[in-house]
């Protein structure tokens, strides 16, 4: 939490980047070394009245006051902007002359633009005379609206997931210490995982929207992994097991599952990790953040909490929701009961047949990527040049 508190913020940024050397990178990268067009954020300050009009000396005040306390912010934060009473230009002006734009410049990046609008925000959002409306937008102001509302979002998803998760618990286990266990084990896995992203963060820049990947995952895989082996520690403490014992036995299990099922959506995850975008890889690096902490504290922390509690994961039951005893190793039925009899007699024949499934979903893909060399093979024989700006491609 204290890594959270002191580096998070300074690890996440608005800006969408791509990170391979695409044809569009390349580029951007030519404009800004050879002709020093380096990209900044425009941004728009909007003035509008029901009464006045650019001409009268009320609405110019006001812009112009505007204006000031905008570039009073220094270059190192505004590297310039016009009004239409410094330049005269009729387009700033609407057609019935009762909204104005002040366009201005931030300086430096879109990285710095987004670190110093909140400031410049705050000057407009304060900017109310009585008749006027002053709005605001651009690049870096859209991206301050993008974190605010994820910030929203997660706050929101935290106030109505968790007591929701809780709910379900409680009806699951019949009683409240036991529902609360797996709750608490899915928020402190969150917390480290904010910590990992934090320091992840001060290596590679991450999208904002790593939180809510970290809440959104890690919230029901804490759950679920904690839920699973909470169960079974119940059913061998119902069967007569020691607590240490029916602890030990439920990790050879459920633990055990816990710790491939975990290690599986890693791997699955990882394939976010391939796009070169730095939202996607944001999106993977913290979904894989999570799970991996997930996992570690399902196998330790859980463990070292069913023995402290023991029987006392039990108080707090509800008389209308009591658990309802260790299930029998032997109960059998059911369409997955059979599935997984039948995998685990057959483990070459199922795993042969799951990668012929696999394989025959993926195979539209290898399809889509031939079709598009034979093409442009064909294309090149006939002496088609490649399309270019403002030269289309010829129909086939």
């Amino acid at each position: 939490m204290a890594i959270s508190a002191t580096l998070l913020s300074d690890a996440l940024t608005s800006e969408f980047k791509i990170l391979n050397n695409a044809d569009s990178v390349q580029a951007d990268n030519l404009l800004e070394d050879r002709l020093d067009r380096a990209r900044s954020a425009n941004e728009v300050v909007i003035v509008r009245s029901d009464t006045l009009t650019v001409d009268d000396e009320a609405f110019q005040q006001t812009v112009e006051g505007l204006f000031s306390a905008i570039t009073g912010l220094g270059e190192e934060i505004v590297a310039g902007g016009v009004t239409y009473y410094i330049s005269g230009n009729e387009e700033l002006v609407s057609e019935d002359r009762r909204t104005t734009i002040i366009p201005f410049t931030m300086t430096g990046s879109l990285g710095d633009a987004g670190r110093h609008i909140e400031e410049v925000r705050t000057i407009v959002d304060k900017a109310f005379p009585a008749g006027f409306e002053v709005l605001m937008t651009g690049e870096a102001t859209i991206g301050l609206d993008f974190q605010e509302i994820s910030q929203e979002d997660l706050e929101a998803g935290e106030s109505i997931g968790i007591p929701l998760a809780l709910i379900i618990l409680v009806i699951v286990f019949g009683t409240v210490v036991a529902a609360v266990v797996p709750v608490i084990v899915a928020v402190v896995s969150i917390a480290i995982a904010f910590g990992i992203t934090a320091l992840v963060g001060q290596t590679m820049e991450l999208s904002f929207f790593v939180t809510n990947i970290i809440v959104m995952i890690g919230l029901p895989v804490g759950i679920d992994y904690s839920l699973f082996i909470v169960h079974r520690f119940r059913d061998e403490r119902a069967r007569g097991l020691e607590k240490m014992d029916a602890i030990a036995h439920a990790g050879s299990t459920a633990s055990r599952a816990v710790f491939f099922s975990g290690i599986t959506v890693i791997l699955a995850l990882t394939g976010m990790l391939i796009i070169p975008h730095n939202v996607f890889r944001s999106l993977g690096a913290g979904a894989i953040a999570v799970v991996t902490v997930s996992i570690l504290a399902s196998l330790t922390l859980l463990p070292a909490v069913l023995s402290i509690l023991g029987d006392k994961v039990n108080r707090l039951s509800l008389p209308f929701m009591r658990h309802s005893g260790p299930a029998s190793d032997s109960s059998s039925g059911g369409f997955w009961n059979a599935i997984s009899h039948a995998v685990m007699r057959r483990p070459l024949i199922s795993m042969v047949l799951a990668t012929g499934v696999l394989l025959a979903l993926a195979a539209p893909y290898l399809r889509c990527r031939r079709r598009r060399q034979f093409s442009r093979q064909t294309e090149i024989q006939a002496g088609v040049p490649p399309p270019g700006p403002g030269v289309p491609r010829p129909a086939a």
